[in-house]
């Protein structure tokens, strides 16, 4: 039996027998298939066109500088920030250093901000994706959260030059504290400390440049470095102004004096010696130590503390004539010159100047009229003699 010979089908043939099988179930998923592939195409086209008509539009959840632009065309949104951030940065800026302040233009500094640059990049993070991630978030509103900070520039030589000139308010020298006397009129001069200040200039520039892109925060602290004089108003209190001539002891917080004692000092044989000194020891309920000289010889070898104590219940040392004048009490003060050298108080009132003096405290002593010469039976005038305070 002779075999069949299969017909050969053209190219057309082929491509209709492929597009209408003959099997049912073919044809029906190729409809299907062609009816979704139709679908796709008229959604994408829909999708397509509804993004391209918001093209020109700035993207969902778009900000620059805090404000919100969704929607708005380039030209709104410029305006927009303009109208609610630019106004706030064309604002003074106030310098601040402690109880002082300068008011600081922006203009002044060269300050220009793009705003147009700013829309341009907002814009363009927006719209530099595919349509398919355009699409995708505007349907299911997944919003990019666009954020645009400030684009600006400044005249850098104009920020250092306006610190510079604040910087010519404050920028002062340290300097310690002094004292000073005038022996001829017992005055005392005092010149108070005065810290010293730099502005730091870089640091400076820094802050005010902060300052000027902040809307909400016009005003800030300068940069200034602080440097203590050697000897502050703190490290002067107490000062002890004597006149022997006067008898008087002057208590002086700095320059201001705060109470006046009578005194005695010493006899002319036995002179209380003029100039500055200073309290190098502090002594509480002194013991007094017999040293053995002329006015010494019928008292006992030691006295303990006690009002009866030579020394009263007080001692203050001054480094003058060696160590050997002091300032101390006595339970009966008779004032002018009768002791040996020293400086005698009543016991109420060294004891209450005894709590302001301090080793350091400076002591001025001065006459206010000359010193009597000793009488010519008592030979010329000697230094202090020993006061006999014990260790």
């Amino acid at each position: 039996m002779t075999p069949r010979r299969r017909k050969r089908l053209s190219n057309w043939e082929k491509f209709k027998s492929f597009i209408l099988p003959k099997s049912r179930g073919r044809r029906s998923f190729l409809l299907v298939v062609g009816i979704l592939f139709i679908l796709l195409i008229i959604t994408s086209s829909v999708f397509v066109y509804a993004d391209s008509t918001h093209k020109g539009e700035m993207f969902p959840r778009t900000t620059i500088l805090g404000v919100e632009v969704t929607g708005l065309s380039k030209e709104e949104a410029v305006i927009r920030v303009e109208q609610e951030a630019l106004t706030a940065l064309k604002q003074p800026v106030t310098l601040t250093f402690r109880d002082r302040s300068w008011k600081v233009d922006p203009e002044e500094l060269g300050l220009d901000i793009d705003i147009s640059a700013m829309v341009e990049e907002a814009y363009r993070q927006g719209w530099n994706r595919s349509w398919l991630e355009r699409v995708y978030r505007r349907i299911f509103n997944k919003p990019l959260d666009v954020q645009i900070g400030l684009s600006y520039s400044v005249d850098r030589d104009s920020f250092i030059k306006k610190i510079k000139s604040i910087a010519k308010e404050i920028n002062q020298d340290p300097k310690s504290a002094s004292l000073s006397f005038d022996f001829a009129n017992g005055k005392l001069n005092y010149v108070h400390s005065r810290e010293g200040r730099e502005v730091d200039v870089e640091a400076s520039v820094a802050i005010l440049e902060r300052a000027l892109i902040s809307s909400d925060q016009r005003t800030a602290e300068l940069a200034v470095k602080i440097q203590k004089p050697d000897l502050s108003d703190e490290d002067v209190q107490t000062v002890l102004v004597v006149d022997v001539m006067g008898n008087t002891l002057k208590w002086y917080n700095k320059d201001k004096l705060i109470k006046t004692y009578l005194v005695a000092t010493g006899e002319p044989k036995y002179p209380t010696p003029l100039g500055k000194y200073y309290i190098i020891r502090t002594e509480r309920n002194p013991v007094w130590i017999n040293p053995n000289v002329e006015w010494s010889k019928t008292m006992p070898p030691r006295i303990e503390p006690g009002p009866d104590n030579p020394l009263g219940t007080r001692a203050l040392v001054t480094n003058a004539a060696g160590g050997t004048v002091l300032i101390h009490g006595t339970k009966n003060l008779v004032p002018g010159l009768h002791s040996h050298g020293c400086i005698r108080m009543a016991n109420w009132a060294i004891e209450e100047l005894f709590e302001h003096v301090t080793v350091g405290t400076p002591v001025f002593i001065w006459t206010s009229k000359p010193i009597p010469p000793p009488p010519p039976a008592e030979g010329p005038a000697q230094s202090p003699q020993d006061p006999g305070l014990g260790n």
